[in-house]
C-alpha cells in the first residue's frame, strides 16, 4: 500500500488504466495514510466517510470494467481547497461562521476535476477567509508542514501543501493572491503554480469587484504533475484535447533576470538569497544567461498599490463586518483588512490603479530583456507552526502580518504566470524555492522551462 502513495499523479493514472491496481486499492492505501497521518499534520479537513470513499472507487472500478475512463484522474482521490465549493462538502473558509454551509455545486474548476474522474474526499485546510502564509484557524486548528510537524505549512494553500508533501494525496488545487501557492510550495519542497490571470475560470463571486488579484493553480510534487492538473482546469478548449504530459523544455540560450532581493527591499532570512543563488547557477550547465536584474519601478509604490487593491477586494466582506455577531467571530486580520478598506476613498484607488498600469508597462520593458524573472519564492525559511507569521526578518521590522510575503507581488500585480520550484536543502528547517515568472498568457512556456530545470535546482 505504502507503494501507491509515492507514485506520482501521473504514473498512478497509468497504474490505473492499465488495471495494474485497482482503484480501491488505491483509495485504501491513501485512506491508510490519511488516517495514519492527518490527525497530527491536519492537512485535510471535512473528510467523508470510509465507506463513502470506498463506494466511490468501487464505482469508479465498474466503469473501467465497462471499458468507460472519465479521465486521467479516474480514480484518484484528491481534495478541494477550502475556499472552493465542492458538491456536498461544507465551503467554511477556516471560519466558525461558515462551517453548517454545505456546497449546493461545484465552483468551475471543481467540476472539470470531478469531470476528469478524480474522487472528492475531502477539503485542505486554509487560514480563516484565506488571509496570510500560515495556515491555522479557530475552526479547525493548526496545519502543520508535511516534512517537519514542528513547522509551519505555509498558506493559504497550506493544507493542499501538506496534504502532498506527505504523500497524503498526489496533488491538489490551490489559489494564490499574494503567493498563497508558492509560499507552502517553498515551505514543502513541491512545486506550486500560479497560472495567468484568468486562465482558470473561478466563480462569479470569487472576485465581485473585478480586480484580477487572484488566480486558481495547482500544486504537485513535479512539474509534469502540475502541468497536467492545469492542462484539465484550463479555459482552451485546445488545451484539453492535448496531451497532459505537456511540451519540452530548453535552457539554453533562455535570459533568466534575477531579481535578489529588490536591492535589500525585501527583507530576507540570513541564507534564503545564497541558497537560490546557488541552485539558478545551475542552469547556467545547460547553457542559460543569468544577470541580476534591477527593478526600475519604486517598492514602496508597489507595495501601497498592492495595499489599496487588496484591502479594496476584501470590502465584499463589508456585510459580515457591520453585522456586530459575525464581527465578532472574525479573525484579527480579516477584521483589519476590511477596516483599512473602508478608510480608503476613490482617489486612493485611482492612485492604486495608475500605479498598476505602470507597473504592467515595467513589466513589459523588463521581458524585452529577459525570458523569465526570478526570485526566491518565500523570504524566510519555514518558521515554526506554534510561534506564528514573523514580525522582524533579520532585525528589519514588518508593518503588516503580511509583508513578510511581499516578494510574491511583482507576479499578482502584474497577472502573471509563476512557477515556484524547490531548491536543494539540507533538512526541512531552510526548506526554499524558486519562482519562475513569463509574460501573462506564456504558462506553457514557462511549464516547459520548469521542467526543464526542476532537477537542475535540486542538484
Amino acid at each position: 500500500m505504502t507503494q501507491i502513495t509515492r507514485l506520482t499523479a501521473l504514473q498512478l493514472s497509468e497504474a490505473i488504466h492499465n488495471r495494474s491496481v485497482s482503484c480501491v486499492e488505491v483509495m485504501n492505501a491513501f485512506l491508510e495514510r490519511i488516517n495514519t497521518l492527518n490527525p497530527d499534520l491536519n492537512a485535510l479537513v471535512n473528510l467523508i466517510t470510509q465507506e463513502a470513499c470506498l463506494a466511490m472507487a468501487g464505482e469508479s472500478d465498474r466503469q473501467l470494467s465497462s471499458g468507460n475512463s472519465a479521465g486521467w484522474l479516474h480514480g484518484i482521490p484528491i481534495a478541494i481547497k477550502d475556499l472552493f465549493n465542492a458538491k456536498g462538502l461544507a465551503t467554511t473558509l477556516g471560519s466558525p461562521l461558515f462551517q453548517e454551509i454545505g456546497a449546493q455545486q461545484d465552483d468551475p474548476h471543481v467540476a472539470r476535476i470531478r469531470a476528469a474522474g478524480a474522487l472528492i474526499i475531502a477539503k485542505t485546510n486554509v487560514p480563516e477567509a484565506g488571509l496570510g502564509g500560515h495556515t491555522r484557524n479557530a475552526l479547525f486548528g493548526l496545519t502543520r508542514n508535511g516534512l517537519d510537524r514542528s513547522l509551519s505549512a505555509g498558506g493559504s494553500s497550506g493544507g493542499a501543501a501538506t496534504a502532498v508533501s506527505s504523500h497524503m494525496l498526489p496533488l491538489a488545487d490551490g489559489s494564490d493572491m499574494m503567493g498563497s501557492l508558492r509560499t507552502p510550495a517553498a515551505f514543502q519542497g513541491i512545486v506550486g503554480f500560479r497560472p495567468s490571470a484568468g486562465a482558470i475560470s473561478a466563480a462569479t463571486d470569487a472576485d465581485p469587484q473585478g480586480l484580477g488579484l487572484t488566480s486558481i493553480g495547482a500544486m504537485a510534487r513535479n512539474v509534469r504533475d502540475v502541468s497536467a492538473l492545469f492542462t484539465t482546469l484550463r479555459d482552451d478548449p485546445a488545451a484539453l484535447r492535448q496531451s497532459p504530459h505537456g511540451p519540452s523544455g530548453h535552457l539554453k540560450g533562455l535570459r533568466i533576470g534575477w531579481l535578489g532581493d529588490a536591492g535589500g527591499h525585501w527583507p530576507t532570512a540570513k541564507g534564503v538569497l545564497a541558497q537560490c543563488q546557488r541552485a539558478l547557477e545551475n542552469l547556467q550547465g545547460p547553457g542559460a544567461q543569468i544577470e541580476l536584474c534591477s527593478l526600475p519601478f519604486s517598492m514602496a509604490d508597489l507595495w501601497l498599490c498592492w495595499l489599496t487593491l487588496r484591502q479594496r477586494a476584501m470590502l465584499s466582506d463589508r456585510a459580515l463586518y457591520e453585522d456586530p455577531r459575525s464581527r465578532a467571530r472574525m479573525s484579527d486580520n480579516w477584521r483589519w483588512e476590511i477596516e483599512q478598506g473602508m478608510q480608503r476613498g476613490e482617489s486612493d484607488l485611482l492612485m492604486a490603479e495608475t500605479l498598476r498600469r505602470d507597473w504592467l508597462v515595467t513589466i513589459e520593458t523588463l521581458f524585452r530583456q529577459y525570458d523569465v524573472l526570478a526570485a526566491p519564492a518565500a523570504q524566510v525559511f519555514p518558521f515554526d507552526a506554534g510561534a506564528g507569521v514573523p514580525t522582524a526578518i533579520e532585525g528589519a521590522s514588518l508593518e503588516t502580518y503580511h509583508q513578510w510575503l511581499a516578494i510574491s507581488l511583482p507576479a499578482s500585480l502584474a497577472g502573471l504566470p509563476v512557477i515556484s520550484l524547490p531548491v536543494a536543502a539540507r533538512s526541512a528547517t531552510n526548506m526554499a524555492g524558486i519562482q519562475l515568472m513569463m509574460p501573462r498568457g506564456r504558462d506553457d512556456n514557462l511549464l516547459a522551462i520548469a521542467t526543464a530545470a526542476e532537477q537542475a535546482l535540486l542538484a
